[in-house]
C-alpha cells in the first residue's frame, strides 16, 4: 500500500458513533416504542400480516436477522428422495418473521430499560433458500418454468457476464474462478445461520451439515460472515458504514406492531410516505410474493395485481447472494493518488466515491468533514435528497417525549449537478432518490429497492496500524445478500443499467465501488468529480477493487412450503 493510502486506512473510525436518537435513550417506558406497538397507531390502509403469515414468512426476509455472526452453507443435492427428508427435518428449525419480531421487540425494551447493548437471552436463527436447478430436481422442469423470473431460472453463473463480470476465463472474477456458484459448482441450497456468538453459529451450522450428510445433501462451500470489531461495527472492509438506507416495509402484525415504526407527526405532509425522515415506505410485495405491491403511479395505493408465481411460492422471496472480494489496499491507494491530483485528502476523496463519510454521515448534509453526531442520529443521517434541499419535518409527539431533540444538523442543499455528491457516487448510482432517471419519474426508483442482508467476511484491515504483509494479503470482502420480488427488475436492473453505466441513471461515470465494464475485454471505468469552478474532473479507474468470487440466485420459500410442497412424500430423516 502507498504511504498516504495506508495512513488514511489506519486512521479510520478512531472514535465510535454516538447514538443520539430518541429510541436509543434509556428511559423506563419509552413512549416511541409503546406508540409503535399500539394497534391504534396503524395508519388506515396499511396491509395486515395475520398470525399465519408472520409464522410462515422467513425471518431473514422480514425483518432480517442482523446478527454479528453468520454462516453461509452452500449445499448440493446428491440424492433427491433423501434430500426431501432433510428438508422435512430442517423446516421446524427455520426462523419465522414472528420469531425475529418477538426477539427484536423484547431486546428493544431491554435496551431502553437497562441500556444493554447485547441481549441477555441470545438467539440462533436459520434461513433456507433453493436455486432454480433445485426446484427442477424436487418438483420437475415444469415447476421451474412456472417461476416467472427468468434470471432465477437461468441462474447467476449463466447471467454473470450480463452483469458485467469478466468474459475472459483467465481474469479474476470470471465464474470459472469462483469459489462457489460457477458453472461446475452451482449450489442447490443456501442455508444461512445467524447467532449472537460465533460458537453458537458454528454449532448450528455443524448440526445442519451433519444432518445433510446423512440425507443426501453435501456441502459445496461454507463461508463465515462476521460484523467488524469495535468502532467499525456495521461497516464494510473499505471502512464505510453499510446498510444505512434500508427502506421501511409497509404493514402491521395482527396485534398492531408496525414493521416500520412511524416517527413523523401524522399531520406532517410526508407522514404517509416515510417511517423515519428519509426512510421511504415500500409495499411488502416488492420483497414478498403475494403481498400488496408497489404502484409506480401512486405510492400510497398498492398495485392492482400481485404478480405471477405458482401457489407454493406465495410468501416467498427471491434472494441474490454475491461473494464479493474487496481489495482494500487498491481502493485506498487509488483514493490517495486521486486525492493528490484533485487537491483534497484520501478520506474525502474516498467519501466522494461512496457518497457518505466513513461514519455513514451523508456528504449531502456535511460536505467538508465527517460528522459523527449526524451519523448517529437515525432520524437525520438518511434525511436528504439530491435534486432538492433538506425539508423540515415534524417529529411525532411520542418521539419528542422519548427524548429526541430534533434534527438540528446541517441541512443539505439542492445538488442537481453533483457538486457535493458526485453523480456517480455509489449511493447516488444505486438509489437516485428524488432525481429523475433514464426510466422517468423518481417514483420508479421505489420499484428498484431491495432488502439488504449482507455481512463482511475475512480479517479487518481498516483501522490497523502497521499491518503485517500476511494481514494485508488476506482475503476479505462482503457477502452481499438481498431479498426482492424480482431479480430482473430490482438487482439486475440496478447493477446493469445504473451501476455499470457511465450515463445512467444520470451521466457522470460508473459506480466506482461496485460498477463493472467489459468492452471487448477492456475493463476501464470512469468517475467524474466536479471542481469548485463547476468543471468535471474525470478519473480513469483501471483497476477493480470489488471482484465477484461466488454466489447464486435463490428463492426463500415460506416455511410451510419447505416442509410441505418441497419435501413432498419424504422418507424419515436419518
Amino acid at each position: 500500500m502507498s504511504g498516504e493510502g495506508a495512513h488514511a486506512l489506519a486512521r479510520l473510525m478512531p472514535a465510535g458513533v454516538p447514538r443520539l436518537s430518541g429510541i436509543e435513550l434509556p428511559t423506563p417506558e419509552p413512549a416511541p416504542v409503546a406508540r409503535s406497538l399500539a394497534a391504534d397507531a396503524v395508519p388506515e390502509g396499511e396491509p395486515r400480516f395475520d398470525p399465519a403469515t408472520t409464522a410462515d414468512i422467513q425471518g431473514n426476509v422480514i425483518p432480517g436477522f442482523n446478527k454479528d455472526h453468520q454462516r453461509f452453507l452452500f449445499l448440493r443435492i446428491d440424492e433427491v428422495d433423501r434430500a426431501r427428508a432433510w428438508l422435512e427435518w430442517l423446516a421446524p428449525r427455520l426462523s419465522s418473521m414472528q420469531e425475529v419480531l418477538d426477539f427484536r421487540r423484547e431486546f428493544r425494551r431491554e435496551r431502553l430499560r437497562t441500556g444493554a447493548t447485547e441481549p441477555t437471552t441470545p438467539a440462533t436463527w436459520v434461513a433456507f433458500a433453493l436455486s432454480g436447478p433445485a426446484v427442477a430436481k424436487l418438483l420437475g422442469d415444469e415447476a421451474l418454468d412456472a417461476m416467472s423470473d427468468a434470471a432465477f431460472r437461468q441462474g447467476l453463473a449463466a447471467r454473470s457476464t450480463y452483469l458485467g463480470d469478466p468474459a475472459d476465463p483467465a481474469r479474476s472474477g470470471h465464474r470459472a474462478r469462483w469459489r462457489v456458484g460457477g458453472d461446475e459448482s452451482e449450489a442447490d441450497f443456501l442455508v444461512t445461520v445467524a447467532a449472537d456468538s460465533a460458537a453458537d453459529a458454528e454449532a448450528e451450522a455443524s448440526a445442519i451439515l451433519e444432518a445433510g450428510a446423512r440425507n443426501g445433501v453435501s456441502a459445496l462451500f461454507a463461508q463465515a460472515g462476521e460484523n467488524l470489531p469495535g468502532n467499525l461495527g456495521g461497516h464494510e472492509h473499505f471502512g464505510f458504514k453499510d446498510g444505512v438506507s434500508q427502506p421501511g416495509v409497509r404493514g402491521a402484525t395482527a396485534d398492531g406492531e408496525l414493521l416500520a415504526p412511524r416517527y413523523l407527526d401524522p399531520r406532517d405532509p410526508h407522514a404517509r410516505l416515510f417511517g423515519k425522515a428519509g426512510q421511504p415506505l415500500v409495499w411488502p410485495g416488492q420483497f414478498v410474493l403475494g403481498m400488496p405491491r408497489q404502484n409506480p403511479a401512486d405510492p400510497l395505493v398498492p398495485a392492482a395485481d400481485e404478480g405471477v408465481f405458482p401457489d407454493w411460492a406465495r410468501l416467498g422471496s427471491y434472494l441474490v447472494c454475491r461473494r464479493l472480494a474487496q481489495d482494500v489496499p487498491a481502493f485506498w491507494d487509488f483514493a490517495a493518488a486521486a486525492s493528490a491530483e484533485y487537491g483534497t485528502d484520501p478520506v474525502h476523496f474516498a467519501s466522494l466515491m461512496v457518497g457518505r463519510w466513513p461514519s455513514g454521515a451523508p456528504l449531502s448534509r456535511t460536505p467538508d468533514r465527517d460528522d459523527l453526531d449526524l451519523a448517529g442520529d437515525e432520524f437525520a443521517h438518511n434525511h436528504f435528497q439530491f435534486d432538492d434541499g433538506t425539508k423540515a419535518w415534524t417529529p411525532d409527539a411520542g418521539l419528542i417525549e422519548g427524548g429526541y431533540g430534533g434534527d438540528g444538523h446541517p441541512k443539505a442543499r439542492a445538488d442537481v449537478f453533483g457538486d457535493v455528491c458526485p453523480m456517480a457516487g455509489h449511493i447516488r448510482k444505486v438509489n437516485p432518490r428524488d432525481s429523475g432517471t433514464d426510466f422517468g419519474a423518481p417514483a420508479d426508483t421505489m420499484m428498484r429497492l431491495m432488502l439488504r442482508r449482507g455481512i463482511p467476511y475475512g480479517p479487518v484491515l481498516a483501522g490497523v496500524t502497521d499491518p503485517s504483509p500476511e494481514l494485508v494479503a488476506a482475503e476479505r470482502g462482503l457477502m452481499f445478500v438481498a431479498h426482492m420480488a424480482s431479480i430482473e427488475d430490482q438487482f439486475e436492473f440496478v447493477t446493469r443499467r445504473w451501476a455499470n453505466s457511465a450515463l445512467q441513471p444520470n451521466a457522470g461515470g460508473h459506480d466506482p465501488v461496485i460498477g463493472q465494464a467489459d468492452v471487448y475485454g477492456r475493463r476501464d471505468r470512469s468517475f467524474e468529480v466536479r471542481t469548485p469552478s463547476g468543471k468535471a474532473h474525470r478519473f480513469v479507474l483501471d483497476r477493480e477493487w470489488v471482484t465477484p468470487t461466488g454466489g447464486g440466485y435463490f428463492f426463500a420459500p415460506a416455511i410451510s412450503a419447505v416442509g410441505g410442497h418441497l419435501a413432498g412424500e419424504a422418507t424419515p430423516a436419518g
